[in-house]
């Protein structure tokens, strides 16, 4: 029984821990058996939450002095019933606390033993001593950090959530190679090449190679995004031995330079921030790009989607062109109409746009084609018929 006492204290505090106070388990446990043998006799539906009423009077009664957190009662009977059930309980139940003491008379005698049992302020028992705090102490939860100390930690916080599985040197790295070979929107690019062979499916790689040659592979992802540029922008994808050598040497300089001109971050160390550094030379560069193309790295989305990074730039190019050339006109043509998040009718929804249509058509020919297929010669001649 004291089990369902417990669930019910547990289910009318539903912010408060498992571990209830054995004060209010045993209040509960008496205000129940006492309403057994003070109210004896009740309703079958009333039956059903009797243990929870004392429960929750048990509650109301000492949330108070043992500080209990809100009650929200949820009975298991309905409302009107549960209320009656509760008064009915809360009035034939004797509470201590209010419960008037039988008065005495004081007479001089009794007065005297009184005050003869009173233990006097040398007689009281002494309260355990502590070290007093200082100054520092005292103040020191009331003192607010300096904008620095904050900016900082908050700094330190935001570099460690982003990169805390890759080395710290990497990305600044590939941001001052493009910023100085005039792709600083590859950058990104780059950065997920290199994340996504260093950290495939999101773990660490396993491939004890790119773990010793990280900085070789930086130039080798590097230099195959190059590649995949120059391919998309002038068609050429074929390069020989006099175009090689020479954008080798730029890549090994970018490199060496981004090496010497990376600055350290404040809120880490010089060793920390170039763990896993090392220079390289032509004939690391040549081993990277040959490991990188054993393997299939250059299979993911990252590589795939230089083509849609390029054509952005490019239509923001063209943009900016045509504001330009337009000198300020005010006959621009109107934006296009744009659905709204909050609008009734989206793309996956509207069934009549140009885009649906189109996509209708196509399994409208796909399933002429199966049926013709499917129907026998013979019985398409007998329908004729």
């Amino acid at each position: 029984m004291s089990r369902q006492v417990e669930q019910a204290l547990l289910s009318l505090m539903p912010t408060h821990g498992s571990d209830l106070p054995p004060s209010l388990v045993e209040l509960a446990g008496s205000l129940l058996a006492q309403s057994r043998h003070r109210a004896s006799t009740l309703k079958a539906d009333e039956e059903i939450a009797r243990h929870y009423a004392c429960a929750n009077i048990a509650c109301e009664r000492l949330k108070t002095c043992l500080d209990l957190p809100p009650i929200v009662p949820r009975p298991p009977i309905p409302p009107r019933i549960y209320n009656r059930l509760y008064a009915h309980l809360e009035n034939i139940l004797p509470n201590p606390s209010t419960t008037p003491r039988p008065s005495r008379v004081r007479t001089p005698s009794l007065r005297k033993r009184e005050m003869d049992d009173t233990p006097t302020k040398s007689q009281a028992r002494a309260v355990p001593s502590r070290a007093t705090p200082t100054k520092e102490m005292s103040l020191a939860k009331f003192r607010t950090p300096s904008r620095a100390e904050s900016a900082l930690k908050a700094r330190r916080v935001e570099v460690l959530g982003s990169r805390d599985r890759v080395h710290p040197w990497i990305q600044p790295v590939i941001r001052h190679m493009c910023a100085e070979s005039g792709q600083k929107r590859l950058a990104p690019t780059v950065f997920a090449g290199v994340e996504y062979t260093l950290l495939p499916e999101g773990r660490p790689t396993e491939d004890g190679w790119v773990v010793q040659h990280v900085p070789d592979l930086v130039a080798a992802l590097y230099f195959f995004v190059m590649m995949r540029v120059r391919s998309i922008t002038s068609g050429d994808a074929q390069l020989d031995r006099e175009g090689y050598v020479p954008l080798r040497k730029e890549i090994l300089a970018l490199l060496a330079q981004a090496g010497q001109q990376v600055a350290v971050p404040e809120y880490e160390e010089a060793d920390t921030f170039w763990t896993g550094w090392r220079s390289i030379k032509s004939r690391d560069f040549d081993a990277a790009v040959a490991k990188v193309n054993e393997n299939s790295w250059l299979s993911g989305d990252w590589y795939e989607g230089i083509v849609d990074v390029l054509g952005s730039a490019a239509t923001a190019t063209a943009t900016a062109d045509a504001d330009m050339s337009d000198g300020g006109q005010e006959d621009r043509q109107p934006p296009l109409p744009t659905r709204r998040a909050d609008a009734m009718l989206q793309e996956w929804n509207d069934f009549l746009s140009e885009a649906k249509r189109a996509d209708y058509a196509v399994w409208r020919d796909a399933m002429l084609a199966k049926i013709a297929q499917a129907v026998p010669r013979d019985a398409a001649m007998e329908v004729d018929a």
